[in-house]
């Protein structure tokens, strides 16, 4: 069965994963205030490393690829947490979707 995603329809889903980005984020930075300790210091690090996490482009061949722009305030290079949660997520809502990195600004 071949599925057509018009422009349209991808503008929605490039709404709903920037919906999802955002919310996960949120959550991440809101569990690593509340419930991780020294223990995961690392962790903590990456995720308040991160400001934001911008959808740039959607393409529709192979599946749903998702291309993000990260914005960090810090030099960190590794995002070994943030991604790997996120990507999870979103494949809850959009199964066999992928998220790469597009550009990572300082």
């Amino acid at each position: 069965m071949k599925i057509i995603i018009t422009e349209s329809k991808v503008g929605q889903i490039k709404t709903l994963l920037q919906e999802i980005l955002d919310d996960e984020l949120n959550n991440l930075r809101q569990e690593a205030d509340e419930e991780w300790g020294l223990g995961e210091m690392d962790e903590i690090d990456e995720v308040s490393s991160v400001d934001k996490i911008i959808v740039d482009e959607i393409k529709t061949t192979d599946g749903i690829s998702a291309y993000v722009n990260v914005y960090i305030n810090t030099d960190r290079e590794d995002f070994d947490i943030i991604f790997p949660m996120i990507e999870y997520i979103i494949e809850q809502w959009i199964p066999n979707a992928k998220i790469y990195i597009n550009t990572i600004y300082l």
